[in-house]
């Protein structure tokens, strides 16, 4: 009856532990990902900031040449409007690029508030699977290590009991011997 009950927690015991590495390879593959994911938001924000920066000269020189034409007179005038609305299509650009700049930089921060949220987790899990492990591992030692021990020690006995009834050195009966005469 207890081996089917062993048979039974080490079967359990070994469930277990499987379950435990499919966790680890889970998270594992999770981290993975959450790398992958920053990477490409600092890329995509390189990517932004260079925009913003090769912009602002464009948009620097389409002031000055405006206030040059305007000086020129008046037969400019028309191309003078058209600077202005390319210069204000560069300023639109310019607040969609500091927009995207700042949507990438909230996204990045909630990605790396994710990021920590999910490495307490998975710190929070294997401060649990060791626990788990630890207690298994006792109650392992408990009930299967200490009953094969005395198992170990009953059948020492039978061995010793059957050395001595087999050991063929016994006394012959037609005597008296001093241990019997203490009994008596």
């Amino acid at each position: 009856m207890e081996n089917w009950q062993i048979t039974l927690i080490a079967v359990g015991v070994g469930i277990l532990l499987i379950v435990q590495v499919g966790v680890f390879i889970g998270l594992y593959m999770l981290a993975r990902k959450l790398v992958t994911l920053a990477e490409r938001a600092s890329t995509l924000q390189s990517r932004a900031e260079l925009l913003i920066t090769n912009t602002e000269p464009v948009l620097k020189l389409a002031h000055n040449l405006m206030g040059e034409l305007k000086e020129a007179a008046g037969y400019f005038a028309q191309g003078a409007e058209q600077i202005n609305a390319i210069a204000e299509m560069a300023k639109d650009e310019a607040a969609e690029l500091r927009s995207l700049l700042g949507d990438t930089t909230a996204l990045a921060r909630r990605e790396v508030e994710r990021a920590q949220d999910k490495v307490e987790k998975v710190q929070d899990t294997l401060a649990v699977a060791t626990d788990q492990f630890q207690r298994t591992t006792a109650m392992v030692q408990h009930s299967i290590l200490e009953p094969a021990r005395e198992f170990s020690y009953v059948m020492f006995g039978l061995r010793r009991a059957m050395q001595v009834l087999f050991a063929g050195n016994r006394l012959p009966v037609d005597q008296a011997y001093q241990d019997e005469e203490m009994f008596i």
